[in-house]
């Protein structure tokens, strides 16, 4: 267990993030649709550190176009800074700038880490941005969809899920969902195809999340059924195999048969979006 742990709970750990309210509310004019609007953006690349008009178009239901002028003009109000990249399906991403700190932070009423630079392309990793970009829509559609039951759910974020836990035992998974049962999911995206070992190592550190209480199931998301596909062969062959292999230390199996089973129950492949992801950022 983590030194961040003691006498604490993950659940307990998450709360102040997951009371945060990240629901998109559709004003009833066009003054206050424009103030939701800035609102959610805002707090969206406080928690995320990054989003982009395709993130935005989504969101708010909006053309490109529109999605454009939303951001520009925040970005001309000088609490965002536009960044061109490659690595993003629009070329570009937008960054917080310390005046937009300062205003997310009054939003959310909390301190949040602000990383203070000459260069905004220092504030995200360009290497990552894509795929950053895919968490954000993963992470928020659930929330969208759940507006009109009333329930809570909310989000912790890759970035703030770091934060908190900095041991190697745990996988720095892309986020952690509330359901609106209150059940806790961890999220992860698969863009890219993993070897074996890889797989293993991480199915270990799945384990170790699912028995510590970090999250109670694993929700896989990608935009191909050919890469869960292949994350579904290689798990079958190491649930045959690793009840089978022997720590040299303890003696025991790697993987015993029960931990298999668990596994085998809590991580759940997210099919019905890999289209949308596909749609969103790949074509």
């Amino acid at each position: 267990m983590t030194p961040t742990l003691v006498n604490t709970t993950p659940q307990e750990l998450y709360q102040p993030y997951l009371a945060l309210d990240m629901r998109y509310k559709v004003g009833e004019n066009n003054n206050i649709i424009g103030k939701h609007r800035r609102r959610l953006t805002m707090i969206v690349v406080a928690r995320f550190g990054v989003i982009s008009p395709t993130i935005v178009m989504w969101l708010y239901g909006i053309s490109k176009h529109q999605a454009l002028e939303h951001l520009n003009k925040l970005e001309r109000e000088g609490v965002l800074f536009m960044v061109s990249t490659y690595r993003s399906p629009d070329n570009r991403v937008y960054v917080m700038s310390y005046s937009g700190a300062q205003y997310a932070q009054e939003l959310l009423g909390m301190s949040i880490y602000y990383r203070s630079t000459a260069n905004p392309a220092l504030q995200f990793n360009a290497n990552t941005v894509h795929h950053d970009l895919i968490c954000i829509y993963c992470s928020l559609c659930g929330i969208q969809e759940k507006q009109s039951t009333n329930m809570p759910i909310g989000i912790v974020t890759e970035l703030e899920f770091k934060r908190l836990f900095k041991s190697n035992d745990v996988r720095n998974i892309d986020g952690i969902i509330q359901e609106a049962n209150g059940s806790l999911a961890a999220i992860d995206v698969e863009h890219s195809y993993k070897n074996k070992q890889s797989r293993e190592k991480i199915l270990l550190k799945y384990l170790h999340g699912l028995k510590h209480g970090y999250y109670a199931k694993i929700f896989l998301f990608s935009q191909s059924t050919a890469i869960f596909d292949d994350i579904k062969r290689f798990h079958n062959q190491l649930f045959e195999e690793l009840p089978n292999r022997f720590n040299k230390q303890t003696k025991q199996p790697i993987l015993t048969n029960d931990d298999a089973e668990l596994l085998k129950s809590s991580i759940i492949f997210r099919t019905k979006y890999c289209d949308a992801i596909m749609n969103l950022f790949y074509n």
